[in-house]
């Protein structure tokens, strides 16, 4: 992982009105020989253990391929392209190089360009929570702190106790 300044953190906040069934951000994504930069909107997905760059991404960036990896969608096991590229969060702090694969199209108007894997959450923290019904997702490298939302329970209801006098 790259960041822009190693003894810092940046974070990353989206938010939306009401609940939202999928999170998706501005992203860029550049070929690391050439330093061709495209922006496109990134998919999050904690159910995938690697990035993926669509076909028309890789194309628009000219990318070549590092060889051939197996995968397995919700499609089943195909051999697809893999590619090594950086990316970049839309809050332009946080800056990540990885090995992605080739995937199909993510949305039908194509402006969907990359899905975020595990290989990039793993990074640091990642928090989605729907509080008053309007879901909130935040990412934040490095990780900083473990976070336990049943001792952040516990807190809470220690303080609305009655207090013994």
């Amino acid at each position: 992982m790259q960041q822009k300044n190693n003894n810092q953190v940046h974070a990353l906040t989206h938010s939306g009105s009401g609940l939202l069934q999928k999170i998706v951000t501005s992203v860029e994504i550049a070929d690391v020989i050439t330093g061709q930069k495209v922006s496109t909107k990134g998919l999050w997905d904690t159910g995938a253990t690697g990035s993926a760059i669509t076909k028309s991404m890789a194309s628009a960036l000219g990318l070549f391929s590092l060889g051939k990896r197996y995968v397995r969608g919700v499609h089943g096991v195909k051999e697809t392209d893999v590619y090594y590229v950086s990316i970049t969060l839309n809050n332009k702090n946080i800056t990540i190089k990885a090995k992605v694969t080739e995937c199909n199209e993510l949305s039908h108007d194509k402006s969907v360009g990359l899905l975020i894997g595990m290989n990039i959450i793993t990074k640091g923290d990642f928090v989605v929570t729907n509080y008053q019904g309007n879901t909130t997702m935040s990412f934040r490298v490095p990780s900083l702190e473990k976070m336990d939302f049943e001792k952040i329970k516990e807190a809470y209801y220690a303080d609305k106790r009655p207090q013994n006098t």
